[in-house]
């Protein structure tokens, strides 16, 4: 009974193997036992991990029964990748990656319609074994552009990856890959990428990792220095201007519009824009405040800078975009706001105390329309405070600029006043000094 039980499980262990792997078995019974026999022994090596056995025995089914099953190419291909990743020697590495690559040969021989499923596979497992092999170039090249006719978008998502990289390898190794082709190659894999993200975003999924992929395309493709403004005004532009609010086709923008020297372009700004909308940073911007203050559009430059501030921790950059504000600021008249962000950015940064300083005396010296016309001592009072300001900023020369305006010892004692004095300085400077006369006195 134990015996009768034993051979039934056997024998639906059996069917249920052969119904997942599809057997084809010889008609002959005498070729079918034999095949049963070898394939039985491969299987039995192979999954007790007896890998010296298991390629004696997979190679007699690929010599004698070559069309049996494709578990043998998967099985073969899977050996032969462990091989590789465990050779010690250039050599062994060669022959290990010869034989994958013979084995997805074999497959497709044998079972043609396997090329369409695996290809993107086998090239991606080409370009990892071959891609440091100048000679193999051409042929990676030729294998990528055959994975996308057989397969199209529907590949293996990091195909293009892989592509873009092999490409960027061929036209430094000047195997007559023009950079048209170049472009070509690269919108092929974005055509790609954006198929695989729009595929995810409607199941549901994360889009994270295609997203790597495409962003490591483009590095590549920036990286050539191939994209120049005509490319992007006449290839980007007419897209992005269907939807300006496609964060990713703004990123793409950006990147090669600065990377390019085109951030001058008119187009430029409403780029940077929405893609500072999807992805706050700092670095994008604080452009943006330079580049709507050259602009001359001071509003939108101080909003870009203090939206920059709140996207870092680093004080240095917090300062530089205050410092940026600050000079806005004085530009636009705006004088007791230029002050009050010069002295923020010197309580921040350090480093910009003597710049922030110098403009708030730059400002008190310059500021005439403060001047009541009617005491000496109240006029000149701002040129007080300006020094105290140089003198905080260590600017002699500037120092010596506004004792030159202090008030005489006259103006001082027709105002009934004495040196030392507390006196405040009114207008938008709002502050007290110490009355001082003119150093010549």
């Amino acid at each position: 009974m134990m015996r009768f039980k034993t051979i039934v499980i056997l024998t639906l262990m059996m069917i249920s193997v052969v119904a997942k792997a599809q057997f084809n078995w010889p008609e002959d019974p005498e070729k079918r036992s034999d095949a049963q026999t070898l394939w039985t022994l491969f299987d039995d090596n192979y999954r007790a991990k007896n890998l010296d056995k298991s390629k004696e025995y997979l190679s007699q089914l690929v010599e004698k029964y070559p069309a049996l099953s494709r578990s043998i190419y998967i099985n073969g291909i899977s050996i032969y990748k462990d091989e590789y990743k465990e050779a010690s020697s250039e050599m062994e590495k060669t022959k290990a990656a010869n034989t994958v690559m013979a084995f997805y040969d074999k497959r497709f021989e044998n079972f043609p319609e396997e090329e369409a499923k695996v290809i993107d596979r086998k090239a991606i497992d080409a370009f990892m074994f071959y891609y440091k092999d100048a000679d193999k170039t051409r042929e990676l090249l030729e294998l990528f552009e055959r994975t996308y006719e057989l397969k199209g978008n529907d590949a293996y998502y990091p195909l293009g990856r892989y592509y873009m990289n092999m490409a960027v390898l061929a036209y430094a190794r000047d195997v007559n890959l023009s950079s048209e082709d170049i472009i070509a190659i690269y919108n092929r894999c974005m055509e790609h990428i954006d198929f695989q993200i729009d595929q995810a975003k409607q199941a549901g999924k994360s889009t994270a990792r295609y997203e790597k992929i495409k962003e490591f395309v483009d590095e590549k493709l920036a990286d050539m220095n191939l994209i120049d403004c005509e490319f992007i005004t006449d290839k980007l532009i007419p897209k992005f201007m269907e939807d300006t609010s496609d964060p990713i086709l703004a990123k793409k923008i950006f990147v090669f519009a600065f990377e390019g020297g085109c951030t001058e372009m008119e187009w430029f700004l409403q780029a940077a824009e929405t893609y500072y909308a999807a992805e706050p940073q700092y670095g994008v911007g604080y452009l943006l405040g330079v580049r709507y203050g050259s602009e001359k559009a001071f509003d939108k430059s101080i909003e870009y800078f203090e939206k920059a501030m709140q996207e870092t921790e680093d004080n240095q950059d917090k300062g530089k975009a205050l410092k940026q504000i600050a000079t806005t600021q004085r530009i636009m008249g705006n004088k007791v706001e230029a002050k009050k962000y010069a002295l923020e950015a010197a309580n921040v940064d350090p480093s910009l105390e003597s710049e922030m300083f110098e403009l708030i005396g730059d400002m008190m010296m310059a500021s005439s329309e403060c001047d009541q016309k009617q005491s000496q001592i109240d006029d000149r009072a701002r040129f007080i405070a300006a020094y105290d300001y140089y003198a905080k900023a260590k600017n002699r020369s500037k120092m010596a600029q506004a004792q030159a305006q202090f008030p005489t010892i006259s103006d001082i004692f027709t105002a009934n006043k004495e040196e030392g004095e507390t006196i405040k300085v009114g207008c938008w400077i709002q502050t007290t000094v110490q009355l001082k006369r003119r150093p010549e006195q």
